[in-house]
Formats: C-alpha cells, structure tokens, sequence
C-alpha cells in the first residue's frame, strides 16, 4: 500500500510541473494581417516528452523576445531585413541558430526541431530552427498554443 501511495504521489507531483511549464496563452487561431510596411517571424516547437517542462529562451538579433515552451509558438513582428535567430534550450546545451531575411509584408515560419532517442539527448545534439513552408506549419500550429499570455482588455 505504502509503495502505491508513493507512485501516486509522484505522478502528481510530475503532472504538477508539467502543467507550470505549459504555454500560458490561447490555443493558435490563425493568422493575422502583418501590418503595412512591417514582416513577421513565427518561430515553434510541437509537443515532445523530453524536456516538455523546460522553457527555451528565443533570441533575435541578440534580444531576448520571449521562451518556448512544449507545443507552442511565438509570433512576433519585425522590421524587413536580415535577423540573427537563436533558441538556446540551456546550459552545456547546443544551440539552434540560423539567419533569415525578410521582405515587407513577409511572413517566415521557423520549426525547433531537437531529435530525441533512448537517451533523451540532455545536450540537445542536432537542434536545429528549421524553416517550414506556410500549409506545413499551419498544419503544425493548429495542435500548438501562443508561448504569450493572452491579453485582456479593460
């Protein structure tokens, strides 16, 4: 009884930090118009058991601009011209990283893609941010949430 209680105990817990590092906005709903004169950027990571609890910072240019989590997506709006794209999943980690330019009224998807196996690959061997066509990652998006909170009007 004892060593129920105790896998009881444990699965609760894990079920617990799993869901603190859940996306914390709205499921994707489709896209939205890019402002006049401006280009966006929808960067990804679908839904994995490895590292499903461990937030990724996103940099651009430098800047951090938010953190993906498992099974969600971060749009964010650009100026046209070249950018340095980064996701570093951690310390002693490999980092994904690639160079896109973009074109006023452009919109660019980029996939995180880290292979997994029997050993989970802790150092994150072969990330990579790879560049999806519009239908792939749409397909992709409808399962995924915003890695933004949602924002309430007052």
């Amino acid at each position: 009884m004892l060593k129920s209680n105790i896998k009881h105990l444990i699965a609760a817990a894990s079920l617990l930090a799993l869901a603190g590092c859940a996306a914390p906005g709205p499921k994707f709903s489709g896209l939205q118009t890019i402002p006049q004169g401006d280009a966006e950027l929808i960067v990804y990571r679908k839904s994995a058991l490895f590292a499903s609890g461990q937030p990724m910072p996103l940099l651009i240019d430098g800047n951090q601009v938010g953190e993906l989590y498992n099974a969600s997506f971060l749009q964010h709006p650009l100026a046209p011209g070249k950018h340095l794209i980064k996701v570093s999943p951690g310390f002693l980690s490999q980092t994904a990283e690639t160079t896109v330019t973009l074109a006023a009224g452009e919109r660019k998807f980029l996939h995180l893609d880290f292979p997994t196996g029997p050993l989970a690959n802790v150092f994150f061997v072969g990330i990579a941010l790879n560049e999806r066509d519009e239908k792939t990652a749409l397909e992709d998006l409808k399962e995924l949430s915003s890695a933004k909170a949602a924002v309430i009007a007052k």
